[in-house]
């Protein structure tokens, strides 16, 4: 399944998604909780219980799900000089609506 980086925190409270910082995958789970300003969000693992991220630590948000009425801001992952996608790379935004077909 493609993921991709989630720039809108606002819209994930309940979506399945990775936690990457730096390129490296850091966590992954259901988002538990967003604050209202989409800049801190809790996420609820299986492996890990409960952790709280931040953007201003560049955690970035991945998802894989697409889900009726789950609309969410993208960015197309591009590599950087480093080979990691989507850290430091200037990506192309635009935005993901999943079908409303059951």
């Amino acid at each position: 399944m493609t993921h991709r980086r989630i720039d809108d925190w606002c819209t994930l409270s309940g979506a399945s998604v990775e936690i990457r910082q730096r390129g490296s995958i850091i966590c992954s789970g259901i988002v538990d909780d967003v604050t209202d300003d989409g800049r801190v969000l809790w996420i609820h693992s299986t492996v890990e219980g409960r952790r709280l991220f931040e953007k201003a630590d560049f955690y970035q948000a991945w998802a894989d799900e697409e889900r009726v009425g789950f609309h969410y801001k993208v960015t197309r992952a591009e590599t950087n000089t480093l080979g990691q996608p989507g850290y430091g790379a200037q990506p192309e935004e635009y935005t993901h609506a999943a079908s409303t077909a059951a």
